[in-house]
């Protein structure tokens, strides 16, 4: 064909689609043959929710959604009525309800013109000719918008008519019938006992029934045998653990904090509390109040406030060079994403950087709910050393150590009592030595000095401490120039310049220091002094005496910004001048024991934290001393001056103070002169043998509490700050790009919130509780279905919005969620309506013609089948052989794993020894980095962030697992011992492997298999003795046997069955 010819034709087929579109636009309609064809097999009438929406959604709302800032063209929204309807630049309009002619949205769906046509072809979300024809049809019968069904609260429905109503056992069966029946289905039969007790336990406990308790239950012929065994598994210990595990992916519980350091974090009291809490019974409302905002109860107890550490299960960072705001701004961003998940069923993160795309959820809102988790003192950047627990924290005290902290608290208030008594009784003896002073100085600043840095020279290139030359000062290259008195030390700012040993006090105990400082004009920020080197671990563990923003500031911090004091003074200090300053402190860890002088003047300070309880010291061989001039990561004081140093063991009085500002004056300080308070100080520290005596014993007692609080254990927690901390929209999602302020609020499309309730976290909890909340009790019951059923009712337990699809039985939900709210949250009974429902009864085996009708099951027409999780494969392994360690609670332990894992980042794994290596997969050592590879390979998530379903793979590594993994062959070793201690017949045994794996008999066919294996197997080990060392030596157990060959066969018979479908599918 000839290129004119060609081009001739394209123009008139491009005429052609332009005519067809005018034609259509004019208001004519004649549908496309294809699209009539379609509409005779189409739903009577077209629903928004169930028909239109999930189209729109997928195909359109990407650009003409809510999104209005980003994304949204031709200023069309088809999320909404309003936007659908309304006038459009060019004069027409998208939707005209009940007709096709006048709207656009019609003309651009069936035009041929590939310029022209919605969505475009390079969008790659062309719709296909039935999704044309359910858009057409709904147009046609008015086009009618509906609230997002997930946005509508949730109704009780009536319990639909069923035909087979014997079939029925409670109302979650008529819902599920009710289906079947309008399709022309039924049920399938009850599955047998043996696949139900199984079934049944797996789904309540985790763990499979033993061979002796599936004996029990099929001997009792009782009418209500099934209902009594769930009765008995709810209550048992291991109906928590199970329920605990599926929490632990939604709260991203882990044991180490994740990054790339990724080091340990003792958050497992909280996973204890969980399991306690589901033992118990705790409802649902309760259950997720107390974790959101147990803090924030009245008078909130221990355990309450221990329910919060969910919130601080996010990953933290504690890598060097990283910002701080940065990654603080992430932490309060996962808590944010995590209540969207967890309990709205939304993807709220989509709505971090722009108005989401698909759901009404805007970025005023993300940043509305963000505010919520926005006001906890805690760092981006949390402490290398993992004693340090980032705060806020709590106190994790056993009976004994409450015991001891209340007793020695007691005894130091007494003897507090006893030193004002002692000051009472020795007023005359006081007012003596004051008039026996005369005119000369009461003062001794000798007394409680260690050290004293005049600066003036250098020995040996290092600066002389006066009272010691033990403990010199040390820097490189020092510089030195006139000083106050002499000469002075020049800071660079970047090398430190160390004292020695001395600076070094807990927090209970008091001590000055005093030094002249010259601060350069244009330096607000830098370092002066400080004892510790908490800055490289980034906790500020020690003191420091900083200049912050041109004011003087001190801080005392064990972990920083929680567990400390700082205070601030109120006005700028000098710049380009000698001033002199001297620090106080009582050594009563408290901010009010903490005075700055200016000069010899008693600065105004600002208290802005006042939270110590831990040491200040490191406890440790190497302990550092007093530091000038720089730290080893903070600003240093760069071209700033010091002189005059003094270090004192003791408090002084401000006349002290004054004397080590006039030190270089010939006139006397005057006993007239002095504060008679100052003179009472001194003399009782320094002169009274009865009040020093006293006072020995008194700080005794706090030293010795201080040890005791040096031992306790502590976990993350929340905590409101005093002062809120404002937050911003931040543009793009970016730390450091705020936009307008926002104050705490929730997505209005969902529920407004209710008048008179505060707007906190707590205020939070009850707008989730709220019986008008739509979602809160849908997301939590589908969770729970999915549990049981593999799959929720709704599909996509994390996206209840727009793109989540629509449930398959949408009446069943609602009916079960108002059921769980007006239970008063029960979890229990729900757990145990599902599974005394027939629907959950039903054998898992299905007829081809269902399978090819409804593959997914999602009719409900059979019983879930589905593989195990990961923790219930190694469970079910240990539970079978007998290894299994029923404790409940406690540290997680570090059962087998291959060597040199962790060594990707300098950390060594030590595996556990004994009962720990047997214990429970849940409690298992979850790194975050490195987690436990058996479970990585049967699909356990990192646990980084919040997940409410697991994904499903089938791959060889798994097999390779079950079959190579220690854990597998040491249980199938432990089996076969078993079987060959009770049975001596190898039919026997297999039998009852079988049983024990897999919860049934055998069938004939696979019991011979078995038989020749376990044949084969021996006549190998009896040829090839070295063949069977693997499978009689792995793992750690002992197992003694007189017949290795015959164990070792057996073992491969077992270990075999374990690597089967019958024993890693729960049916």
């Amino acid at each position: 064909m000839s290129k004119k010819i060609f081009n001739r034709i394209t123009l008139v087929t491009g005429l052609f689609a332009i005519v067809i579109f005018v034609y259509i636009r004019t208001g004519n309609v004649d549908k496309p043959e294809a699209i009539a064809k379609i509409e005779k097999t189409l739903p009577a009438v077209i629903d928004y929710n169930i028909h239109v929406k999930p189209i729109l959604s997928d195909k359109c709302f990407l650009c003409h959604g809510p999104d209005k800032k980003n994304g949204q063209k031709a200023g069309l929204d088809l999320s909404n009525s309003e936007g659908a309807y309304a006038v459009l630049k060019n004069g027409r309009r998208a939707i005209v309800p009940g007709r096709l002619g006048k709207s656009e949205l019609y003309a651009r769906i069936i035009t041929t013109d590939e310029e022209l046509m919605m969505p475009k072809k390079e969008s790659h979300r062309v719709l296909t000719d039935y999704q044309k024809a359910v858009l057409i049809k709904w147009i046609e019968q008015g086009a009618v918008y509906k609230p997002h069904w997930a946005f509508i609260p949730p109704e009780k429905h009536p319990l639909p008519e069923v035909k087979n109503t014997s079939w029925v056992k409670n109302g979650i069966d008529n819902f599920v019938l009710h289906k079947l029946e309008e399709d022309g289905l039924a049920p399938s039969p009850e599955a047998d006992k043996e696949t139900l007790l199984r079934r049944v336990f797996l789904d309540l406990t985790g763990l499979p029934p033993t061979v002796e308790e599936t004996d029990a239950f099929l001997a009792d012929k009782s009418a209500d045998a099934y209902e009594k065994v769930v009765d008995r598994l709810i209550s048992s210990p291991r109906y928590g653990e199970k329920k605990a595990l599926d929490w632990l992916d939604l709260a991203r519980y882990a044991d180490t904090h994740g990054y790339t350091v990724d080091r340990y974090r003792p958050m497992w009291p909280w996973r204890d509390w969980v399991i306690k809490a589901f033992n118990e019974n705790m409802p649902y409302d309760q259950f997720v109040t107390w974790q959101l905002a147990g803090d924030l109860l009245p008078n909130a107890t221990r355990e309450q406030k221990l329910a919060t550490a969910f919130n601080r299960n996010h990953p933290q960072n504690m890598e060097g060079g990283i910002i701080n705001e940065e990654f603080r701004s992430e932490y309060v961003v996962d808590r944010t994403n995590t209540l969207g998940t967890a309990f709205l069923g939304l993807t709220i993160s989509c709505a971090r950087c722009h108005d989401h795309k698909f759901d009404p959820v805007s970025q005023k809102d993300f940043y509305s709910l963000y505010s919520f988790f926005n006001n906890v003192d805690e760092a981006g950047q949390i402490s290398f050393d993992q004693r340090q627990i980032p705060g806020p924290s709590m106190l994790l005290t056993d009976t004994r150590q409450d015991s001891v902290i209340s007793y020695l608290k007691n005894q130091e208030k007494e003897k507090a009592a006893e030193l004002v008594t002692i000051e009472q009784q020795e007023k005359n003896s006081f007012e003596q030595w004051r008039n026996a002073l005369g005119n000369n100085s009461p003062f001794d600043l000798n007394k409680g000095l260690q050290a004293h840095y005049s600066f003036d020279k250098l020995v040996n290139n290092a600066f002389v401490n006066e009272v010691s030359a033990r403990d010199k000062g040390q820097v490189a290259d020092p510089v030195i120039v006139p000083g106050i008195s002499g000469n002075a030390f020049k800071s660079n700012g970047d090398d430190i310049l160390k004292l020695g040993k001395v600076g070094i006090f807990n927090r209970f105990q008091p001590f000055s220091i005093g030094v002249w400082v010259n601060i350069p004009a244009g330096t607000n920020k830098g370092v002066i002094f400080h004892k510790g080197d908490g800055d490289i671990t980034y906790s500020f563990h020690g003191y420091y005496l900083n200049l912050q923003e041109g004011k003087a500031e001190f801080l005392m911090s064990h972990t920083w910004p929680y567990n400390n004091i700082l205070k601030v003074t109120e006005d700028t200090l000098p710049k380009g001048k000698w001033i002199q300053l001297t620090l106080t402190y009582s050594g009563n860890s408290k901010a009010d024991g903490i005075k700055l002088f200016v000069d010899g003047k008693e600065a105004k300070l600002v208290t802005e934290k006042d939270n110590l309880y831990k040491d200040i010291l490191f406890g440790r061989g190497d302990e550092p001393g007093l530091q000038v001039g720089a730290d080893w990561r903070g600003t240093g004081f760069k071209d700033g001056l010091v002189d005059e140093l003094y270090i004192y063991d003791r408090i002084l009085t401000p006349s002290e103070v004054q004397m080590l500002v006039q030190r270089s004056s010939k006139q006397p300080v005057q006993p007239g002169a002095i504060p008679a308070a100052d003179l009472e100080q001194y003399y009782f520290s320094n002169i009274s043998a009865a009040w020093k005596q006293k006072e020995k014993e008194w700080r005794a007692l706090m030293q010795e509490r201080n040890k005791e609080m040096e031992k306790i254990p502590e976990i993350m927690v929340m905590e409101e700050m005093k002062k809120p901390r404002a937050t911003h929209i931040l543009l793009r999602g970016a730390y450091d790009a705020p936009g307008r302020e926002v104050q705490p609020d929730v997505p209005n499309a969902i529920l407004p919130w209710p008048a008179g309730l505060r707007k906190d976290r707590m205020g939070l909890a009850k707008w989730l509780m709220d019986p008008q909340n739509p979602l809160t009790a849908r997301v939590a019951v589908n969770r729970y279905w999915q549990l049981y059923f593999g799959t929720g009712l709704q599909k996509n337990a994390d996206n209840f919005g727009n793109q989540g699809g629509f449930p398959t039985h949408p009446e069943l939900l609602d009916w079960l969620a108002v059921t769980f709210r007006e239970s008063g949250w029960d979890v229990k009974a729900l757990q145990k309506l599902i599974v005394l429902s027939a629907t959950y009864r039903q054998a898992s085996y299905a007829k081809p013609e269902l399978l090819a009708k409804d593959p997914d099951n999602s009719l409900l027409a059979r019983g879930p089948a589905f593989r195990m999780s990961a923790e219930m494969i190694r469970d079910a392994a240990l539970t079978a052989s007998g290894l299994l360690y029923e404790k409940t609670g406690g540290e997680s332990v570090k059962p087998y794993q291959p060597e040199g894992l962790w060594r990707v980042n300098s950390e060594v794994y030590v595996q556990d020894t004994g009962a720990n290596l047997y214990r429970r997969s849940m409690y298992t050592f979850w790194r975050r980095t490195n987690p436990p590879p058996s479970m990585s390979t049967f699909d356990a998530p990192l646990r980084s962030s919040c997940v409410v379903q697991r994904q499903k793979t089938s791959t060889p590594l798994q097999s390779l697992i079950l079959l190579n993994d220690p854990q597998f062959t040491e249980a199938s070793r432990a089996l076969a011992a078993n079987a060959m201690k009770k049975y001596e017949n190898d039919a026997d045994q297999i039998r009852y492997c079988y049983r024990a794996l897999t919860g049934r008999k055998p069938s004939p066919k696979e019991t011979a298999i078995l038989e020749r294996l376990y044949t084969d197997e021996l006549e190998k080990f009896k040829a090839e003795p070295s063949a069977m060392k693997g499978w009689l030596t792995s793992g750690a157990s002992v197992t003694a046997t007189k017949t290795p060959q015959l164990l070792a066969a057996c073992t491969v018979m077992a270990s075999t069955i374990m690597n089967s479908d019958a024993f890693v599918t729960r049916r």
